[in-house]
Protein backbone atom coordinates (compact mmCIF):
# COMPACT_ATOMS: atom_id res chain seq x y z
CA UNK A 1 0.00 0.00 0.00
CA UNK A 2 2.85 2.29 1.34
CA UNK A 3 4.57 2.03 -2.97
CA UNK A 4 1.50 2.27 -3.92
CA UNK A 5 0.50 5.77 -1.99
CA UNK A 6 4.25 6.67 -3.29
CA UNK A 7 3.22 6.16 -7.02
CA UNK A 8 0.22 8.36 -6.85
CA UNK A 9 1.91 11.27 -5.06
CA UNK A 10 3.60 12.71 -8.22
CA UNK A 11 0.04 12.14 -9.75
CA UNK A 12 -2.16 13.85 -7.47
CA UNK A 13 0.88 16.79 -7.30
CA UNK A 14 0.33 17.25 -10.99
CA UNK A 15 -3.88 17.29 -10.39
CA UNK A 16 -3.57 19.46 -7.93
CA UNK A 17 -1.65 22.46 -10.02
CA UNK A 18 -3.71 21.49 -12.85
CA UNK A 19 -6.72 22.09 -11.23
CA UNK A 20 -5.56 25.66 -9.73
CA UNK A 21 -4.45 26.54 -13.61
CA UNK A 22 -7.60 26.36 -14.13
CA UNK A 23 -9.04 28.39 -11.45
CA UNK A 24 -6.52 30.87 -12.62
CA UNK A 25 -7.90 31.04 -16.18
CA UNK A 26 -11.88 30.99 -15.11
CA UNK A 27 -11.40 34.04 -12.75
CA UNK A 28 -9.35 35.76 -15.32
CA UNK A 29 -11.93 34.89 -18.09
CA UNK A 30 -14.72 35.83 -15.96
CA UNK A 31 -12.83 39.58 -15.35
CA UNK A 32 -12.81 40.30 -19.17
CA UNK A 33 -16.42 38.72 -19.33
CA UNK A 34 -17.11 41.86 -17.46
CA UNK A 35 -15.95 44.31 -19.45
CA UNK A 36 -16.88 42.40 -22.89
CA UNK A 37 -20.79 41.74 -21.70
CA UNK A 38 -21.50 44.50 -19.24
CA UNK A 39 -24.81 44.58 -17.44
CA UNK A 40 -27.28 47.33 -18.20
CA UNK A 41 -27.57 50.35 -14.93
CA UNK A 42 -29.68 50.19 -13.18
CA UNK A 43 -31.38 53.32 -14.00
CA UNK A 44 -32.45 51.36 -16.91
CA UNK A 45 -31.77 53.71 -19.67
CA UNK A 46 -29.59 50.66 -21.67
CA UNK A 47 -26.32 52.79 -20.84
CA UNK A 48 -23.10 50.62 -19.58
CA UNK A 49 -20.70 52.22 -17.22
CA UNK A 50 -18.05 49.05 -18.01
CA UNK A 51 -18.13 50.33 -21.50
CA UNK A 52 -16.02 53.74 -20.53
CA UNK A 53 -12.91 50.83 -20.29
CA UNK A 54 -12.86 50.50 -23.87
CA UNK A 55 -10.89 52.91 -25.98
CA UNK A 56 -13.22 53.48 -28.68
CA UNK A 57 -11.71 54.77 -32.25
CA UNK A 58 -13.86 57.56 -33.45
CA UNK A 59 -13.60 58.86 -37.02
CA UNK A 60 -15.34 61.90 -38.29
CA UNK A 61 -15.95 61.74 -41.67
CA UNK A 62 -16.03 65.40 -44.18
CA UNK A 63 -16.85 66.18 -47.32
CA UNK A 64 -15.68 69.53 -47.86
CA UNK A 65 -12.93 72.21 -46.19
CA UNK A 66 -14.89 75.41 -45.05
CA UNK A 67 -15.14 77.47 -41.73
CA UNK A 68 -18.51 76.18 -41.01
CA UNK A 69 -17.90 72.33 -40.86
CA UNK A 70 -14.91 73.37 -39.26
CA UNK A 71 -17.30 75.11 -36.29
CA UNK A 72 -19.02 72.27 -36.60
CA UNK A 73 -16.11 69.75 -36.17
CA UNK A 74 -14.58 72.07 -32.93
CA UNK A 75 -18.36 71.87 -31.48
CA UNK A 76 -18.24 68.02 -31.89
CA UNK A 77 -14.58 67.65 -30.44
CA UNK A 78 -15.74 70.00 -27.71
CA UNK A 79 -18.49 68.20 -26.29
CA UNK A 80 -16.30 64.80 -26.02
CA UNK A 81 -13.98 66.50 -24.02
CA UNK A 82 -16.76 68.16 -21.68
CA UNK A 83 -18.82 64.69 -21.01
CA UNK A 84 -15.98 64.00 -19.20
CA UNK A 85 -14.26 61.61 -21.49
CA UNK A 86 -10.57 61.61 -22.11
CA UNK A 87 -8.81 61.51 -25.82
CA UNK A 88 -6.35 58.18 -25.84
CA UNK A 89 -8.01 56.95 -22.94
CA UNK A 90 -11.62 56.66 -23.23
CA UNK A 91 -11.39 57.44 -27.48
CA UNK A 92 -8.84 57.95 -30.26
CA UNK A 93 -10.32 60.29 -33.04
CA UNK A 94 -9.48 60.60 -36.63
CA UNK A 95 -10.26 63.30 -38.79
CA UNK A 96 -10.60 62.93 -42.94
CA UNK A 97 -12.07 65.25 -45.41
CA UNK A 98 -12.85 64.42 -49.24
CA UNK A 99 -12.02 67.47 -50.35
CA UNK A 100 -15.10 68.34 -52.31
CA UNK A 101 -14.45 64.85 -54.30
CA UNK A 102 -17.93 62.98 -54.41
CA UNK A 103 -16.28 59.43 -55.58
CA UNK A 104 -13.64 59.71 -52.72
CA UNK A 105 -16.73 59.78 -49.81
CA UNK A 106 -17.01 55.86 -50.28
CA UNK A 107 -13.26 55.58 -50.00
CA UNK A 108 -13.53 57.37 -46.37
CA UNK A 109 -16.29 55.29 -45.38
CA UNK A 110 -13.97 52.04 -46.32
CA UNK A 111 -11.13 53.18 -44.67
CA UNK A 112 -12.97 53.78 -41.44
CA UNK A 113 -14.49 50.46 -41.50
CA UNK A 114 -10.89 48.75 -42.47
CA UNK A 115 -9.71 50.32 -39.49
CA UNK A 116 -12.28 49.11 -37.58
CA UNK A 117 -14.06 51.89 -36.54
CA UNK A 118 -16.11 51.62 -33.09
CA UNK A 119 -17.94 55.15 -33.83
CA UNK A 120 -18.49 56.95 -37.36
CA UNK A 121 -19.20 60.76 -37.16
CA UNK A 122 -20.66 62.40 -40.63
CA UNK A 123 -20.64 66.11 -41.19
CA UNK A 124 -22.69 66.94 -44.41
CA UNK A 125 -25.20 65.22 -46.24
CA UNK A 126 -23.39 63.27 -48.68
CA UNK A 127 -21.10 62.02 -46.48
CA UNK A 128 -23.82 61.01 -44.20
CA UNK A 129 -25.56 58.96 -47.10
CA UNK A 130 -22.43 57.54 -47.84
CA UNK A 131 -22.15 56.02 -44.74
CA UNK A 132 -25.53 55.09 -44.68
CA UNK A 133 -24.69 52.84 -47.64
CA UNK A 134 -21.84 51.24 -46.52
CA UNK A 135 -21.66 51.15 -42.91
CA UNK A 136 -24.92 50.08 -41.22
CA UNK A 137 -23.34 48.04 -38.31
CA UNK A 138 -21.53 50.65 -37.05
CA UNK A 139 -22.90 53.09 -34.81
CA UNK A 140 -23.38 56.63 -36.63
CA UNK A 141 -23.60 59.86 -35.34
CA UNK A 142 -24.42 62.89 -37.81
CA UNK A 143 -23.70 66.67 -37.86
CA UNK A 144 -23.81 69.53 -39.91
CA UNK A 145 -26.56 68.02 -41.97
CA UNK A 146 -30.07 69.77 -43.16
CA UNK A 147 -32.46 67.62 -43.22
CA UNK A 148 -31.40 63.84 -41.95
CA UNK A 149 -34.88 61.95 -43.10
CA UNK A 150 -33.91 63.23 -46.84
CA UNK A 151 -31.05 61.57 -46.63
CA UNK A 152 -32.86 57.71 -45.39
CA UNK A 153 -31.93 57.68 -41.98
CA UNK A 154 -35.03 57.81 -40.80
CA UNK A 155 -38.71 58.79 -40.44
CA UNK A 156 -39.42 61.10 -37.44
CA UNK A 157 -36.74 62.51 -34.69
CA UNK A 158 -38.07 59.58 -32.50
CA UNK A 159 -38.58 57.08 -35.95
CA UNK A 160 -35.05 56.10 -37.47
CA UNK A 161 -32.56 53.26 -38.14
CA UNK A 162 -31.44 51.81 -35.19
CA UNK A 163 -27.15 52.42 -35.67
CA UNK A 164 -27.91 56.11 -36.60
CA UNK A 165 -28.26 59.41 -34.55
CA UNK A 166 -26.85 62.85 -34.71
CA UNK A 167 -28.04 66.70 -34.54
CA UNK A 168 -29.44 68.59 -37.74
CA UNK A 169 -31.24 72.24 -38.91
CA UNK A 170 -31.92 73.08 -42.15
CA UNK A 171 -31.80 77.14 -43.21
CA UNK A 172 -34.12 79.80 -42.10
CA UNK A 173 -35.76 80.61 -45.30
CA UNK A 174 -38.18 82.58 -43.35
CA UNK A 175 -35.62 84.73 -42.26
CA UNK A 176 -33.86 85.05 -44.88
CA UNK A 177 -36.58 86.12 -46.89
CA UNK A 178 -37.24 88.99 -44.09
CA UNK A 179 -33.50 89.79 -43.97
CA UNK A 180 -33.73 90.81 -48.17
CA UNK A 181 -36.67 92.89 -47.28
CA UNK A 182 -34.98 95.26 -44.49
CA UNK A 183 -31.74 95.27 -46.42
CA UNK A 184 -33.12 95.68 -50.09
CA UNK A 185 -36.77 96.43 -49.80
CA UNK A 186 -37.22 97.65 -53.57
CA UNK A 187 -35.84 93.89 -55.02
CA UNK A 188 -38.02 91.53 -56.80
CA UNK A 189 -36.21 89.41 -58.45
CA UNK A 190 -33.71 86.65 -56.52
CA UNK A 191 -30.93 84.98 -58.63
CA UNK A 192 -29.81 81.56 -57.42
CA UNK A 193 -27.26 78.65 -58.06
CA UNK A 194 -28.15 75.25 -56.91
CA UNK A 195 -26.54 71.68 -57.32
CA UNK A 196 -28.95 69.01 -58.37
CA UNK A 197 -26.64 66.53 -57.49
CA UNK A 198 -26.99 66.86 -53.94
CA UNK A 199 -30.63 66.21 -52.28
CA UNK A 200 -29.62 68.72 -49.78
CA UNK A 201 -29.18 71.43 -51.81
CA UNK A 202 -32.56 70.73 -53.96
CA UNK A 203 -34.25 70.65 -50.15
CA UNK A 204 -32.50 74.12 -49.43
CA UNK A 205 -33.09 75.44 -52.48
CA UNK A 206 -36.67 74.24 -53.20
CA UNK A 207 -37.73 76.08 -49.40
CA UNK A 208 -35.88 78.93 -50.28
CA UNK A 209 -38.36 79.56 -53.65
CA UNK A 210 -40.99 78.48 -51.72
CA UNK A 211 -40.40 80.93 -48.71
CA UNK A 212 -39.70 83.62 -51.84
CA UNK A 213 -42.83 83.75 -53.59
CA UNK A 214 -44.84 83.91 -51.00
CA UNK A 215 -43.49 87.38 -49.89
CA UNK A 216 -43.96 88.30 -54.14
CA UNK A 217 -39.79 87.80 -54.80
CA UNK A 218 -39.55 85.92 -58.49
CA UNK A 219 -36.39 83.44 -58.02
CA UNK A 220 -34.17 83.28 -61.11
CA UNK A 221 -32.51 79.60 -60.59
CA UNK A 222 -29.10 78.25 -62.06
CA UNK A 223 -28.37 74.51 -61.69
CA UNK A 224 -24.28 73.35 -61.89
CA UNK A 225 -23.36 69.78 -61.33
CA UNK A 226 -19.75 70.05 -61.29
CA UNK A 227 -17.36 73.32 -59.81
CA UNK A 228 -16.06 73.68 -63.15
CA UNK A 229 -19.17 75.23 -64.32
CA UNK A 230 -19.77 77.37 -61.43
CA UNK A 231 -17.97 80.27 -62.90
CA UNK A 232 -19.60 80.26 -65.56
CA UNK A 233 -23.33 79.59 -63.85
CA UNK A 234 -22.62 83.00 -61.92
CA UNK A 235 -22.04 85.38 -64.71
CA UNK A 236 -25.04 83.96 -66.36
CA UNK A 237 -27.26 84.53 -63.72
CA UNK A 238 -25.71 87.71 -62.62
CA UNK A 239 -26.12 89.10 -66.62
CA UNK A 240 -30.33 88.81 -66.07
CA UNK A 241 -32.30 91.17 -64.61
CA UNK A 242 -31.54 90.47 -60.85
CA UNK A 243 -31.88 92.02 -57.75
CA UNK A 244 -29.51 90.11 -55.82
CA UNK A 245 -27.93 86.58 -55.72
CA UNK A 246 -28.93 84.34 -52.91
CA UNK A 247 -27.02 80.62 -52.14
CA UNK A 248 -29.47 78.32 -50.30
CA UNK A 249 -26.80 75.75 -48.66
CA UNK A 250 -24.54 73.35 -50.95
CA UNK A 251 -21.45 72.17 -50.59
CA UNK A 252 -20.40 72.87 -54.41
CA UNK A 253 -21.34 76.46 -54.18
CA UNK A 254 -19.71 76.63 -50.79
CA UNK A 255 -16.43 74.98 -51.59
CA UNK A 256 -16.78 77.43 -54.71
CA UNK A 257 -17.44 80.79 -53.33
CA UNK A 258 -14.53 82.24 -54.45
CA UNK A 259 -15.35 81.99 -58.03
CA UNK A 260 -18.70 83.05 -57.33
CA UNK A 261 -18.13 86.14 -55.27
CA UNK A 262 -14.89 87.01 -57.94
CA UNK A 263 -18.45 86.96 -60.72
CA UNK A 264 -21.23 88.61 -58.66
CA UNK A 265 -18.24 91.24 -57.88
CA UNK A 266 -17.94 92.03 -61.60
CA UNK A 267 -21.80 92.88 -61.87
CA UNK A 268 -21.48 94.80 -57.98
CA UNK A 269 -24.17 91.80 -57.34
CA UNK A 270 -24.84 91.42 -53.58
CA UNK A 271 -24.57 87.91 -52.26
CA UNK A 272 -27.03 86.69 -49.51
CA UNK A 273 -25.61 83.23 -48.02
CA UNK A 274 -26.53 80.89 -45.28
CA UNK A 275 -22.97 79.92 -44.52
CA UNK A 276 -21.47 82.03 -41.71
CA UNK A 277 -17.94 81.77 -43.25
CA UNK A 278 -19.41 83.49 -46.85
CA UNK A 279 -19.86 86.84 -44.97
CA UNK A 280 -15.87 86.91 -44.21
CA UNK A 281 -15.05 85.95 -47.85
CA UNK A 282 -17.05 88.90 -49.13
CA UNK A 283 -21.01 88.16 -49.17
CA UNK A 284 -23.39 91.20 -47.88
CA UNK A 285 -25.33 89.26 -45.29
CA UNK A 286 -24.97 84.88 -44.53
CA UNK A 287 -28.05 84.02 -42.44
CA UNK A 288 -26.52 80.80 -40.64
CA UNK A 289 -27.81 78.19 -38.68
CA UNK A 290 -25.21 77.92 -34.97
CA UNK A 291 -23.13 75.02 -36.33
CA UNK A 292 -20.83 74.81 -33.62
CA UNK A 293 -23.71 74.09 -31.12
CA UNK A 294 -25.05 71.81 -33.87
CA UNK A 295 -21.58 70.09 -33.80
CA UNK A 296 -21.55 70.47 -30.30
CA UNK A 297 -25.05 68.47 -29.79
CA UNK A 298 -23.64 66.16 -32.01
CA UNK A 299 -20.68 65.42 -30.18
CA UNK A 300 -23.27 65.15 -27.17
CA UNK A 301 -25.13 62.24 -28.68
CA UNK A 302 -21.43 60.08 -29.87
CA UNK A 303 -20.51 60.47 -25.97
CA UNK A 304 -23.40 59.23 -24.63
CA UNK A 305 -23.16 56.10 -26.98
CA UNK A 306 -18.99 55.62 -25.89
CA UNK A 307 -20.67 55.46 -22.62
CA UNK A 308 -22.84 52.48 -23.48
CA UNK A 309 -26.03 53.82 -23.90
CA UNK A 310 -27.77 52.07 -27.11
CA UNK A 311 -28.38 54.04 -30.41
CA UNK A 312 -31.86 53.11 -31.42
CA UNK A 313 -32.82 54.81 -28.59
CA UNK A 314 -31.50 58.23 -28.78
CA UNK A 315 -33.86 60.57 -31.01
CA UNK A 316 -32.04 62.98 -33.34
CA UNK A 317 -31.71 66.40 -31.97
CA UNK A 318 -33.17 69.58 -34.24
CA UNK A 319 -31.40 73.02 -33.68
CA UNK A 320 -32.89 76.18 -34.49
CA UNK A 321 -30.80 79.09 -33.71
CA UNK A 322 -29.33 81.00 -35.96
CA UNK A 323 -26.46 83.96 -36.27
CA UNK A 324 -26.05 87.03 -38.60
CA UNK A 325 -23.17 88.01 -40.14
CA UNK A 326 -22.52 90.93 -42.17
CA UNK A 327 -19.92 92.31 -44.52
CA UNK A 328 -20.33 96.27 -44.56
CA UNK A 329 -17.49 96.79 -47.00
CA UNK A 330 -19.46 94.28 -49.76
CA UNK A 331 -22.05 96.07 -49.02
CA UNK A 332 -21.02 99.88 -49.64
CA UNK A 333 -19.34 98.22 -53.31
CA UNK A 334 -22.79 97.52 -53.97
CA UNK A 335 -24.18 100.49 -53.08
CA UNK A 336 -25.73 99.32 -49.87
CA UNK A 337 -26.50 100.87 -46.50
CA UNK A 338 -27.09 98.63 -43.81
CA UNK A 339 -29.62 99.49 -41.70
CA UNK A 340 -28.03 100.40 -37.80
CA UNK A 341 -30.39 98.30 -36.35
CA UNK A 342 -29.86 95.40 -38.12
CA UNK A 343 -25.90 96.05 -37.65
CA UNK A 344 -26.75 96.01 -33.70
CA UNK A 345 -27.97 92.57 -34.39
CA UNK A 346 -25.34 90.49 -36.47
CA UNK A 347 -22.90 88.27 -33.84
CA UNK A 348 -19.90 89.71 -36.00
CA UNK A 349 -19.98 92.73 -38.65
CA UNK A 350 -16.71 92.39 -41.17
CA UNK A 351 -15.44 95.88 -42.07
CA UNK A 352 -12.68 94.47 -44.50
Amino acid sequence: MRAFLRAMKPLATGIGAISLTSLLLLLSDLDSRAVDQPAADSAGTGAHPAARHKKWKVRLLEFVNIPDCEEAEKGVLDALREAGLEENRDYEVRVTNALGDMAALNGLVDAALTDRADLIVTLSTPTLQAALRRARTTPLVFTFVADPMIAGAGKADDDHLPFVTGSYGAGDVEGMVALIGRVLPAARRVGTIFSPSEINSVINHDSFVAAAKKTGLEVEAMAVNTPSEVADATAAVCGKPIDLLCLPTANMTASSFPAIIQGARRKKMPVFAFLGGLAEQGAVVALARDYYDMGHAGGELAARIIRGEQVAGIPFHPLTTTRLYLNRESAMQCGIELPEDLLHEAVRVFER
